[in-house]
């Protein structure tokens, strides 16, 4: 049974209180990481990147693709260490639609929690991540990433036995 919505959370997540941090937890699997271009028959990702915020909405591109969230630790680690938070996919619309749709859902009451979270907490150093792809590939790949890092905000992540299988 899932705990019911908070919708007073949520409103202050969308103003930028946070009474407590969440401790967020990301599983690095490096073996999937290592077989990935194996279990993807060899797909080459070419990964862009822009902060998140609104004026950066006219460089993502009009195609499809994955797309990662990722926030920049800042001082007194390096300027280009980053965390991946969430991946996601953009096989029914454009990576330009759900750049979009996100920055609705940062404002939403009844957006995502952890992602209205993710949104909110990390403004000033969100990156968004886009690598095109034909839309045939984007499932598999959007399932395969996440099997290789499992990031904190995202909800379902894939079974390993069902698309890591075959591969190894």
């Amino acid at each position: 049974m899932s705990k019911p919505y908070d919708f007073a959370v949520q409103k202050a997540a969308i103003a930028g209180r946070f009474e407590k941090d969440y401790e967020l937890t990301i599983k690095w699997l490096p073996q999937y990481i290592e077989g990935f271009s194996q279990a993807m028959k060899n797909i080459e990702l070419d990964w862009r990147k822009c902060n998140f915020i609104r004026d950066a909405q006219d460089a993502i591109p009009e195609s499809y693709g994955v797309y990662c969230f990722s926030t920049k630790l800042g001082k007194p680690f390096a300027d280009d260490l980053h965390i991946p938070l969430y991946i996601g996919k953009a096989a029914q619309q454009y990576l330009s639609e759900r750049f979009k749709d996100y920055l609705g859902e940062a404002k939403s009451i009844k957006g995502r929690k952890k992602v209205v979270f993710m949104l909110n907490k990390y403004r000033n150093r969100l990156v968004f991540w886009w690598a095109e792809l034909p839309r045939i590939h984007v499932d598999a790949v959007e399932e395969h990433l996440l099997m290789c890092c499992q990031p904190p905000c995202n909800e379902f992540i894939p079974s390993r036995n069902k698309h890591w299988g075959k591969a190894f």
